[in-house]
């Protein structure tokens, strides 16, 4: 086997040459498309329509092969199911749901209130089972299950629609598997044997998971959120190929270089993330010589994705996280790192079973779901908290627009009665924000079914039902909440300006944030120098982010959705802080119009004057177990903090502090304010710099200036 890892070889498709069909013309992209057409046309079930035309693509559309690489996976037809979807999804939502998407639509686009959406980009697919048995052994399995489903035409539909793909795409590995022959004879081996069984190696398990990864992701047309457990499936066939000497542990850390290069070269929206580490179903610790392995070559990449998931527990090895952490530190910072207990104890509030709850993955930036068990659907929209106090001082109107967007309340006499009058256009907004995703989820087998996914999913296969269609043996949906820290500190400024110190009225305050606090610098100013602030030990708002934080998640948890499941809260951001600053208002914290919220649970920018171990004393007043689709604390430390041996102790300590006290996910920048102002003015000269955005990573000259001058003033407020 070729193992020499050459980066220089990066990315452009020139690597890579097109191939002909074994049998027929191949078609171009835009003739698939064409065809697929005709079968929607002519193919009353969707699901069979969906299987058809992902058959279609893997048998005539162009397969590339890269000479230079030991993996392959290319196919031409990318994006084409993916727009298959959207007309499904248009023809649902104009004959059921015309007023109310559009409703939802401006509540999101124009006023940056709230959101609801179907989702069918947050998947956790079966890895493990995929690695066990492989194609084949998944598609005996729905045979032998289709046996029971005589007369019954929907099970029939879906178990040929399972047949249909898996078939299919067992054809396309050995397509590949011929035309890369005359070049790597090894890699066409691994291609035949994953096409024809589970695989026997950690090569063949490898190149498994990049071709289903991309086959799916690419031409299945669902987003693919997590390869699993990374360390868990990969450990046995390293053991295995040690033992046996089938590989040296540097073919193997080579063979792992060329993975996450391969999974960087696909250039996956929001980065394509695995997990590593965590306890395991029977209490041990997974972490394991190839979890240290795979930091080790992602380490040396310099790359920012794949992103990797860090599951922690008072049993992982402090070597492992310090060794995480060296990573971070040295800026390939493309990791968030996890509290077991938290995630574990949070999933079973919404119903998981301990056994289940144990073996969970986070799915996209910190959602934590049942591993290849729970169709988590943990993107389905969310709350812009600050907009509650606009719309309270608003008389639930838009303040720029004037449009009735949430709910009209008189003006407060009383703290109790605007804290109280914030909670209603909450729990409003919440309300519309369900109602919308519930009834979109009732069509979702009309929309996204996905043989594919299903065939993997034990409960699914038995029941003959598509995992979209309440298929999972857990079928959940998620709403966020956004910006808490606007949230606190616009309801803090009423208390003590209006209520408390009486400098002026509420109607004063109305009419001063309609102005923009044009002509009121000088209560601007008091406003954003008042102590009561989010982050920062002050004991009002920190009372306030506990109670405002616990009346979100009883909105939401166990409240049952459109799939037979429950919806799930989360409390972060993701990076809409600044689409959803842009259209809300000034807001009594000093704020002016337009300008970004706060991001996921962190301080509002420049407002965290205490330092990091205030932030977490106040952070973790919350109740993070409440919220079962996760949250997550941004940290940024000056690399000085961090430098040598006693740093890095220090830098453990604060993670592990965060955990003790109840913190559920965690990530870092580490930088310095000069760096960062440099790398704006001059971005040809830190092309590599990498920051931590939300759930993935960037490169800091490719964000917006916004973006850029948010990360700035957290560096100034490190000096």
């Amino acid at each position: 086997m070729i193992l020499h890892f050459d980066k220089r070889k990066r990315s452009s498709y020139s690597a890579f040459e097109p191939t002909s069909a074994l049998q027929g013309e191949i078609y171009s992209r835009d003739e698939l498309g064409e065809e697929i057409l005709k079968i929607e046309k002519y193919t009353p079930s969707r699901a069979i329509a969906k299987a058809s035309s992902f058959a279609l693509i893997l048998e005539k559309g162009a397969i590339y092969i890269n000479k230079s690489s030991i993996f392959q996976f290319k196919i031409i037809g990318e994006g084409l199911l993916g727009e298959q979807r959207l007309r499904w999804e248009s023809e649902i939502k104009a004959k059921y749901l015309k007023v109310e998407s559009e409703s939802i639509r401006q509540a999101w686009s124009i006023f940056g209130a709230y959101d609801g959406m179907g989702d069918y980009g947050h998947t956790s697919p079966n890895t493990r089972l995929l690695l066990s048995e492989g194609f084949s052994g998944i598609l005996t399995r729905v045979k032998k299950c289709a046996l029971n489903s005589c007369g019954d035409n929907e099970k029939e539909d879906f178990y040929h629609s399972c047949e249909i793909v898996l078939e299919a795409i067992i054809s396309a590995a050995n397509r590949f598997a011929d035309k890369i022959e005359p070049y790597n004879a090894e890699n066409a081996r691994a291609l035949r044997q994953i096409s024809s069984g589970a695989p026997t190696d950690i090569y063949e398990a490898l190149q498994l998971l990049i071709f289903y990864f991309y086959i799916h992701e690419y031409i299945g047309g669902t987003r693919i959120r997590t390869l699993g457990r990374l360390d868990l499936l990969l450990q046995p066939f390293y053991e295995n190929a040690i033992k046996s000497d089938a590989y040296t542990k540097k073919q193997i850390f080579n063979m792992l270089k060329f993975f996450l290069y391969t999974l960087w070269i696909m250039e996956v929206p929001y980065d394509i993330p695995f997990c590593l580490g965590g306890l395991t179903e029977s209490g041990a610790d997974a972490t394991s010589e190839i979890s240290y392995m795979i930091i080790e070559a992602y380490d040396s990449l310099n790359i920012h994705s794949p992103k990797i998931h860090i599951r922690t527990s008072d049993k992982t090895p402090r070597n492992f996280i310090k060794r995480v952490l060296r990573c971070i530190r040295k800026g390939n910072s493309s990791f968030v790192l996890f509290n077991d207990r938290i995630g574990i104890e949070a999933l079973r509030r919404v119903g998981i079973s301990e056994h289940d709850s144990i073996d969970y993955v986070p799915i996209g930036c910190y959602e934590p779901a049942v591993w290849g068990v729970e169709m988590g659907c943990t993107g389905n929209g969310g709350v812009n908290l600050a907009k509650a106090v606009e719309l309270v001082l608003n008389n639930g109107c838009d303040q720029r627009i004037g449009r009735l967007v949430g709910v009209n309340t008189p003006a407060p006499q009383s703290f109790a009665e605007f804290v109280e009058a914030v909670k209603v256009q909450i729990r409003y907004m919440t309300k519309l924000a369900t109602d919308y995703i519930v009834e979109i989820e009732r069509h979702y087998k009309s929309i996204n079914p996905d043989p594919l996914l299903s065939a993997q999913y034990e409960n699914s296969v038995k029941a003959g039902v598509d995992v979209y269609d309440g298929g999972a043996k857990y079928n959940n949906s998620s709403l966020y909440f956004y910006s808490l820290a606007s949230l606190v500190d616009s309801i803090c400024a009423v208390k003590t300006l209006v209520f408390d110190k009486k400098l002026f009225t509420f109607s004063e305050l109305c009419d001063i944030l309609t102005l923009n606090w044009n002509g009121f610098e000088r209560e601007r100013l008091i406003a954003l120098n008042l102590e009561e602030k989010y982050g920062n030990g002050n004991t009002t708002a920190d009372a306030l982010t506990a109670e405002l934080s616990e009346f979100c998640a009883t909105l939401i948890n166990n409240m049952p959705n459109g799939r037979g499941g429950v919806f799930k809260a989360a409390l972060f951001s993701i990076n809409h802080f600044v689409h959803l600053g842009e259209r809300t208002a000034a807001t009594p914290d000093g704020r002016y119009d337009g300008e970004p919220l706060s991001k996921n649970l962190c301080a509002t920018v420049g407002m965290d004057r205490c330092g990091v171990t205030a932030l977490i004393n106040s952070v973790t007043k919350i109740d993070f177990a409440s919220f079962p689709t996760g949250s997550v604390l941004d940290i940024m430390l000056h690399p000085s903090a961090v430098s040598d041996r006693e740093g890095l102790e220090a830098f453990q300590g604060v993670v592990m502090t965060y955990f003790k006290k109840g913190g559920f996910a965690m990530h870092a920048n580490i930088f310095d304010l000069q760096t960062l102002r440099d790398a704006q003015l001059h971005p040809h000269r830190y092309k590599g710099l990498q920051v931590r955005v939300c759930g993935w990573n960037a490169y800091f000259v490719n964000l917006s200036r916004t973006e850029q001058e948010c990360f700035i003033k957290q560096a100034e407020a490190l000096l």
